[in-house]
């Protein structure tokens, strides 16, 4: 069974236009629907990135702020694709206020706690793993052991309903322009 985990935006989406109309934003440098973030020169995924053993973090009940409690009894390697469910994203709708301004985060120490392992991927079903201008800095925190953040995951929610707590592969493909600090992602999970 394949999962679609790629947000689709009608082309019609005002989300669109505004990312036509000011080319200094974040959205037209490709932070729009599901992207992955590379910041401070960091390269694209190396083509080996692309197959992952993927495992779901069920983060529903973690509070404002989401800690290293939520990894209590799971066990993931170096280069695992981590998929955060938050419901977020079923909450509110892609690209409003409330999508925005309500977004969960990640406790510093959970940042470092997944760069420190090594982490492939971490994806999440919101817009960032830290909020406003510390964004950027917690991306960096896990750019620099080799990681990427992926941003706005759709359909998390049935992904948890079929997967459970069992792992899985994610297929995950990028593309961008050299300079872009998002770049648009298709991500597939794929289940036995």
């Amino acid at each position: 069974m394949y999962i679609d985990l790629t947000l689709s935006i009608d082309i019609q989406d005002p989300i669109i236009a505004k990312a036509s109309a000011d080319p200094d934003s974040y959205m037209s440098r490709g932070h729009i629907g599901t992207h992955l973030d590379v910041y401070g020169g960091q390269a694209f995924p190396p083509a080996h990135y692309c197959m992952r053993r993927g495992l779901l973090i069920d983060a529903r009940d973690a509070g404002e702020e989401i800690g290293l409690a939520v990894l209590a009894g799971r066990e993931f390697q170096a280069g695992d694709f981590l998929i955060f469910h938050t419901g977020h994203l079923d909450r509110h709708v892609y690209g409003s206020r409330p999508y925005y301004q309500n977004q969960p985060k990640f406790s510093w120490d959970l940042v470092q706690h997944l760069a420190e392992r090594d982490t492939g991927f971490i994806g999440l079903d919101f817009p960032g793993m830290r909020p406003g201008p510390e964004h950027n800095t917690a991306d960096r925190i896990v750019g620099s052991r080799g990681g990427y953040v992926i941003e706005n995951l759709a359909n998390v929610g049935r992904l948890h309903a079929q997967a459970g707590d069992r792992a899985f592969l994610v297929c995950t493909g990028w593309t961008g322009f050299q300079g872009s600090t998002g770049l648009s992602c298709r991500v597939v999970a794929h289940l036995d």
